[in-house]
């Protein structure tokens, strides 16, 4: 009987961890929807968003706070930088 009891409060234990990750990574998804929406909004209401000027990237290099930078990390979402010393000239098409 007591085993049957530890086994139970474990599968609790495990279920609350799944479900506190669920609900983490998924409050951090939002969170980055919400601001890239607002920003969009802003950039669309300025003219700013369809000019060559404007973002070409969907996520922000750094988090807004530390559940989105969880929820990033949990998904594998990150911002890749090219070296310095790689960089396309893309009017022109030629490395430099």
């Amino acid at each position: 009987m007591l085993e049957i009891a530890f086994i139970v409060a474990v599968g609790i234990f495990m279920i609350g961890i799944v479900t506190g990750i669920v609900v983490l990574v998924s409050v951090g998804i939002r969170r980055e929807e919400r601001r890239f929406q607002e920003e969009r909004r802003f950039l669309e209401e300025h003219g700013i968003w369809g000019s060559p000027d404007g973002p070409g990237h969907y996520i922000h290099e750094h988090a807004a706070d530390a559940v989105s930078s969880v929820g990033r990390s949990v998904n594998g979402l990150y911002v890749r930088h090219l070296p310095a010393r790689v960089q396309r000239d893309l009017s022109q098409g030629v490395l430099r």
